[in-house]
């Protein structure tokens, strides 16, 4: 767990885990400063926990992507799950989470869904994949790090988590889809608590139900109002730490095997390339723009899947 200024809802995600049927062998926290009672209520909760508590305060502020990767270094079990601060967790997720990792042998992360509610744990009949699929959006974005339980042997070659990397989520469940060694757990085990403060603002988080019109028109929102330079960027130099991760790897013999990583090796280096290429397009006037647009389509460079959104985006420059 990480925790930053998360007092006034810790109490309940740390209760949920005492009442949970199968209940954790250690919990650590990591904790980024905080000002508020967050370690307080920490520590008084580790004198009635039934299993261990560490917990760890951070002499400088991380952020939250560092925050993870800090106590998720700290970490010593076979089968990790990731918490937020605020959630509540409903009492059979350990168990059926472990149960599904036990029948999945090869999963490396295993996610379950959950249940949006408001600040006040009220229920909307609304969840997260729930949300995803009626925003007509691929269960690809659905990398919510606080529904993955996750195996040490993605750990041993996905930490630690680069420090300027955006979202250590995306990082990690991003190996996992990579190599195809997720299971999703269909099953909605916790209350995702949704609130003021929360840090993702991903449309499928919303506490109304989604449509594809919702994202078309968040999609032309973002077209408008946004850096799309500077978000362009963004990705690729996630891209490039992925791609330079793998490359470490490839010659690392471990029980994921060598094969699996060239493989997603050779998939994402193709894949930052065409985003450094498309990167250029779209920095051409638009004349040139469809002129290298059309070259590319000859070429048969865009994804058959996708290939008039792709198409769209570069010609409008997004």
């Amino acid at each position: 767990m990480a925790t930053y200024n998360g007092g006034g809802y810790l109490s309940a995600q740390l209760q949920s885990f005492i009442e949970q049927s199968r209940q954790p062998d250690e919990l650590i926290i990591s904790d980024d400063c905080s000002s508020d009672e967050t370690e307080a209520i920490v520590k008084e909760f580790a004198k009635k926990a039934p299993f261990k508590v560490e917990f760890y305060k951070n002499v400088e502020n991380l952020g939250y992507c560092r925050n993870f990767n800090a106590a998720l270094m700290k970490t010593t079990g076979e089968l990790v799950l990731l918490s937020d601060q605020d959630d509540v967790w409903l009492p059979g997720k350990i168990a059926c989470m472990e149960a599904v990792a036990q029948e999945n042998s090869r999963a490396m992360i295993i996610m379950n869904d959950a249940a949006l509610v408001d600040k006040d744990l009220n229920e909307l009949r609304l969840t997260k994949i729930g949300q995803i699929e009626s925003a007509g959006l691929s269960l690809d974005t659905f990398v919510m790090g606080c529904c993955c339980a996750i195996r040490r042997n993605l750990l041993d070659i996905c930490l630690p988590i680069p420090a300027s990397y955006p979202a250590h989520d995306d990082w990690i469940v991003g190996f996992a889809v990579g190599m195809n060694r997720r299971v999703i757990e269909r099953k909605v085990l916790q209350l995702y608590r949704r609130h003021e403060n929360n840090e993702s603002k991903f449309i499928a988080n919303r506490l109304t139900k989604v449509t594809r019109l919702d994202v078309f028109l968040n999609h032309l929102l973002k077209f408008f109002i946004s850096n799309r330079r500077s978000n362009r960027g963004v990705e690729i130099e996630g891209l490039n730490l992925f791609v330079a991760r793998l490359e470490e790897l490839i010659s690392v013999v471990n029980e994921v095997g060598e094969s699996e990583i060239s493989m997603l090796y050779r998939i994402k280096s193709k894949e930052l390339s065409d985003l450094k290429e498309r990167h250029e397009v779209r920095e051409k006037a638009l004349f040139h723009r469809i002129i290298l647009i059309i070259g590319r389509l000859v070429k048969g460079k865009y994804s058959s899947e996708n290939l008039l959104k792709e198409v769209a985006k570069d010609v409008a420059g997004f």
